[in-house]
């Protein structure tokens, strides 16, 4: 039986403030230049072609948000990549010598070695995305001109990016420090704050719509900001790396909750095993439908568990439309233990329950 000991127990959603991070500490790359925001970092590689407009290739699963802050920087082309396969379509991919090929480690879980046979006879600037596992064995080996990774997605913190040249390529010029594209990241660190003040039971249940409406205005700020340094409070917080045992409990997380739902009917693991020393950044389940999608992934936020979708892409590959209207990301971070990951799993089983049951009250009154 699932235990209730924290009224406001949830799971997911935005980040709330989880202390000062402890050693021992994954480090981060020797040289690097910060950014208040993922996107930035790539948007600032774009620049340094000394006025020449350059060409960004991108997959055809992935964040639009990048997209939207390079468009008017740089021409963009397009090439299709599943997140469900352990490499792209290599044929819709053809730069020239001078491209930037942005490549993504989709939730931690993809290995290097497609991409690195693919340059041996492809040359191009390439550039990884490893925001969903910084840590990764390809991030750690990588033989790429460019890697970045937005830590706001894996670490407790506002705002926050890094990128890193594995080759030691030459970098952008550090970004200047815009304290007025900072206001966006001094809301959402008043979220992180005061959600988990409510989590801890402290304060009325007004403050959970006044910190999503801080995470959200927020939210809406940084969108509008421009290439932008990290803010000092978080480059002070990742400053010694990001800690050890975070790592280490998603991955015991990531192995309960796989376990536990291995058998579900109603969706399907999109990955049921990852390359050693990978650690899953989320779970995903494919659902057969997009209705059925939305129904649990409604249900489950009835049940304080918030799953997003990464992500709603912006594309013309009909089998990324199709596929990101059917998926769902199902949180295993470091906030979370056995018991996190059982109460999701139960939940998952119970509303399975109801909707045979519904299901069959249906076909026997139509008899």
């Amino acid at each position: 039986m699932m235990r209730d000991d924290n009224p406001r127990w949830e799971c997911g959603s935005e980040f709330h403030w989880c202390g000062l991070p402890e050693p021992p500490f994954l480090p981060w790359p020797a040289h690097f230049r910060s950014y208040l925001l993922g996107r930035h970092a790539v948007a600032a590689l774009t620049q340094m072609n000394s006025g020449r407009r350059v060409t960004l290739w991108l997959p055809s699963y992935f964040c639009p948000e990048v997209a939207d802050a390079c468009r008017s920087l740089c021409e963009l082309r397009e090439y299709r990549d599943d997140p469900r396969l352990p490499e792209p379509d290599w044929d819709t991919l053809r730069p020239e010598a001078r491209d930037f090929v942005l490549a993504v480690n989709y939730f931690g879980v993809r290995e290097e070695i497609p991409w690195q046979r693919w340059r041996e006879i492809h040359p191009c600037r390439l550039v990884e995305d490893h925001t969903q596992d910084p840590f990764s064995p390809w991030a750690l080996h990588s033989t790429a001109e460019y890697a970045f990774a937005s830590l706001r997605k894996t670490l407790p913190v506002a705002d926050g990016a890094l990128l890193w040249s594995p080759r030691g390529e030459l970098l952008p010029e550090q970004p200047r420090e815009v304290s007025s594209d900072w206001q966006g990241s001094v809301l959402k660190m008043a979220a992180l704050f005061r959600k988990a003040d409510y989590l801890a039971g402290r304060g009325g249940d007004e403050l959970k719509p006044y910190f999503r409406d801080l995470q959200a205005r927020g939210e809406q700020l940084l969108r509008g900001s421009g290439i932008s340094a990290m803010t000092p409070y978080s480059l002070a917080y990742i400053a010694n790396g990001a800690p050890a045992v975070w790592r280490e409990q998603r991955l015991r997380n990531a192995m309960r909750l796989q376990a536990r739902l291995s058998n579900l009917g109603t969706a399907r693991g999109v990955f049921r095993s990852w390359p050693a020393g990978s650690v899953p950044f989320a779970l995903l389940l494919e659902f057969a439908s997009e209705t059925e999608r939305n129904h649990y992934q409604s249900e489950l936020r009835r049940h304080n568990i918030y799953c997003p979708v990464h992500w709603v892409c912006q594309t013309t590959d009909a089998n990324a439309i199709d596929f990101c209207s059917r998926v769902l990301s199902i949180p295993i971070d470091q906030r979370y233990g056995e018991y996190d990951m059982d109460r999701i799993a139960e939940t998952f089983e119970r509303l399975q329950l109801d909707d045979v049951s519904l299901t069959s009250g249906v076909r026997a009154q139509t008899k």
